[in-house]
């Protein structure tokens, strides 16, 4: 991988994230205009990461009950 498309990895795991904390708190994400420019493998992974980061926004949102 060169050093471009790392930057542009990092760039969309940053978005996926900011994303991924829009929709945790209950905002409007339209997905497809994010990922719209993107080829797919880009999509793949910035798909991949978002739900990354709305699987880790779940939990510190509704932590476990503990008995």
């Amino acid at each position: 991988m060169n050093q471009n498309e790392l930057y542009i990895l990092n760039n969309f795991d940053f978005i996926a994230r900011s994303f991924a904390r829009m929709h945790s708190l209950g905002q409007s994400v339209d997905l497809e205009a994010v990922t719209g420019n993107m080829d797919e493998a880009q999509r793949e992974w910035f798909y991949i990461r978002y739900e990354f980061y709305c699987q880790q926004a779940m939990r510190v949102r509704s932590p476990e009950v503990e008995h």
